[in-house]
């Protein structure tokens, strides 16, 4: 068996084991570890592992995955999530829809100092849902509200999903950073726009009282401390003065000096925010073991060079390859959680787009918009399903039917981005 057969095997059977609801980190570690052994022998691959699990355990530029997390849960447990949807929601009363578009603006902003769009869903559901409900919105428009403007939480720095593609790809997580910034802004006025289109088109929402000229003015005012964590973190890394890493240090021991400052929050909460964090960064660092057996894999096999080949030897041009590679994208993401997503397929294109001339800055951010494309995309958008755990009177079918106009703005984006790259391009090279 040639090690080109080998490797697309191995593909094969992860993504069965995948869609078998297989955890993700041993997918990707079973068939990294049987796939080094079928290529090399067990002792190699025993070996192969322990250094992976010692590489990955000391990568200094992955701690800053655990700091970003810190950060999002010490916000959400200082329930800075509901002041900046309370502050949105009297600054936009008056517009028709005003309470769906309080929640793009305030998930947009809490992604800014979380990074996660999982928490993001999560914390905004709990706060924006009820409202919605008591003004008499359709749970439809609401629950779609939450998920669009929960995704955003991928694009807009600091974004997990970008420190991980930095760090397997070995590329500048500032520079991501940096090119991340104006589509995830782009991307935020685009669900606006679908949002009051629908509330203008449909009864999904009522009209809604506008609160008075000094109450609007007022309301500035709540998420100050939202602005000081994003001046510490994201400011810091862009004006050169913080790595990625010392920006997240900085910015978690901010949000709780902040909490304790204010009374929003406790000892008991930051226990239970540091608790959080560990257990969802061993989660996502035994997915980063697996998947790095799994890459390591891949490049013995050499799939990736012998698809780029194939292309090039197939006369295809860049965009049918990437237009290839996008189609790949949406219906893994339809099926596959976003982490797992770009730890399998990142080693195998990569290669391929650079190969076709592409920036692997630009292709991170177009990953990242890809991932979030598949948080909202029925049938298995991990967005859609957090809304239905933590509100399980919401129909399925509902929210199927609600999510589908919200994924025009991601389809736009994308577009966008092949038209002009400099949208993702022209900050990091102003800055870096």
């Amino acid at each position: 068996m040639s090690t080109f057969v080998l490797g697309l095997g191995g593909i094969a059977v992860m993504l069965i084991l995948l869609f078998l609801r297989q955890p993700v980190w041993l997918a990707l570690g079973v068939i990294g570890l049987v796939g080094n052994w079928a290529l090399n022998s067990l002792m190699s691959a025993k070996f192969i592992a322990g250094t992976t699990m010692f590489d990955v355990a000391s990568n200094y530029n992955l701690s800053v995955v655990p700091l970003f997390i810190l950060m999002g849960e010490i916000a959400t447990g200082s329930r800075m999530s509901a002041e900046l949807f309370n502050a949105a929601r009297v600054i936009l009363s008056g517009v028709r829809g005003g309470l769906g578009l309080a929640t793009l603006a305030a998930s947009g902003a809490f992604g800014a100092i979380c990074g996660s769009s999982v928490a993001t869903a999560a914390s905004m559901t709990r706060i924006a849902m009820p409202e919605m409900k008591r003004a008499g919105y359709k749970e439809g428009y609401a629950a779609a509200s939450v998920a669009a403007g929960g995704s955003l939480g991928i694009l807009i720095p600091p974004s997990i999903i970008l420190v991980i593609y930095g760090s397997i790809t070995e590329t500048s997580v500032a520079r991501l950073f940096a090119a991340s910034m104006l589509p995830g802004l782009v991307l935020l006025l685009l669900y606006v726009a679908v949002a009051l289109i629908v509330a203008h088109r449909g009864s999904s929402v009522p009209n809604e009282a506008a609160a008075p000229f000094r109450d609007r003015v007022l309301a500035l005012r709540g998420p100050w401390q939202f602005m000081v964590l994003f001046i510490l973190t994201i400011g810091g890394i862009y004006a050169g003065i913080f790595s990625p890493t010392e920006a997240a240090s900085v910015g978690a021991f901010g949000a709780a000096l902040l909490g304790f400052l204010r009374g929003s929050l406790s000892m008991t909460g930051l226990f239970d925010a540091i608790r959080a964090s560990v257990l969802v960064s061993c989660a996502l660092f035994m997915i980063i073991i697996g998947a790095t057996l799994f890459a390591n894999f891949v490049v013995q096999t050499r799939l990736p060079d012998t698809l780029l080949m194939l292309a090039q030897s197939a006369d295809l041009a860049a965009w049918q390859v990437m237009a290839i590679i996008v189609v790949i994208y949406i219906v893994l993401g339809c099926f596959l959680e976003g982490i797992g997503m770009v730890l399998i397929t990142v080693p195998v294109f990569l290669p391929i787009v650079i190969g076709f001339g592409f920036d692997p800055v630009w292709f991170g951010v177009l990953v990242a918009l890809l991932v979030e494309l598949g948080l909202i995309t029925p049938p298995v958008g991990m967005n859609l399903f957090i809304i239905r755990a933590q509100m399980p009177e919401v129909r399925m079918q509902e929210l199927y039917r609600s999510i589908l106009p919200f994924l025009i703005a991601p389809v736009i984006l994308i577009a966008i981005l092949f038209l002009v790259p400099s949208l993702a391009l022209w900050l990091p090279s102003i800055l870096y």
